[in-house]
């Protein structure tokens, strides 16, 4: 029976995607240096050769996996940011639904890795370059949400950038926190995250 690339293609996209998979918990959980490849391959329920047909090391499939998440946190930063007929506060709104609900897992390894990434001796200087860029970037639309946000009144006064600043590092804290085992009942936390930036009543 003749060979069908597109199957093949699809074929190599799934195992590609299972392996990435069961390695995020495993990079988020130990690092890069204490994971192995015979770990991944015994949570994706694959042989440690079988890995090896896709990615030619632990560290490619790090970086695949880095990548991807970068793309993804930026995508949903510059599509809060292009909302249309939005106000800076359902913006952040969307953009806090969006992290907390619908993308965790990206959202969870991203905040994990990252601090990793930027601390770690085994990383290249590449990769850590990459990561410090995309916060930047974020951190760049962020700033003009809260600086049209200022201007229409929707929120508090101060410097924007510094604003955008807290309001990032406070989606990592409460992100850290709860892969900790660490919840707070009532309003959903991330809600609350949100009412620190609202002028006062």
């Amino acid at each position: 029976m003749p060979r069908n690339p597109e199957r093949d293609q699809e074929i190599r996209k799934e195992r590609c995607d299972q392996i990435l998979s069961a390695a995020v918990a495993l990079f988020a959980k130990n690092g890069l240096s204490s994971t192995k490849i015979s770990d991944i391959a015994h949570k994706a329920h694959m042989s440690h050769g079988l890995i090896y047909n896709y990615f030619q090391s632990k560290e490619e499939i790090y970086i695949s996996i880095v990548e991807k998440n970068l793309c993804i946190l930026t995508s949903l930063f510059e599509q809060a940011h292009r909302l249309p007929d939005a106000s800076s506060y359902e913006k952040l709104t969307w953009l806090l639904d969006q992290v907390y609900c619908e993308r965790w897992d990206d959202a969870v390894f991203y905040q994990v890795v990252a601090d990793q990434i930027l601390t770690s001796d085994s990383v290249s200087d590449q990769l850590k370059t990459s990561v410090r860029t995309s916060i930047g970037d974020n951190l760049k639309l962020l700033t003009r949400i809260f600086r049209v946000g200022q201007e229409k009144g929707e929120l508090i006064q101060g410097d924007p950038r510094e604003l955008a600043f807290y309001f990032m590092n406070m989606i990592q804290a409460v992100l850290l926190a709860e892969t900790r085992g660490i919840y707070f009942t009532g309003t959903p936390l991330h809600r609350n995250l949100l009412q620190l930036f609202l002028p006062k009543a």
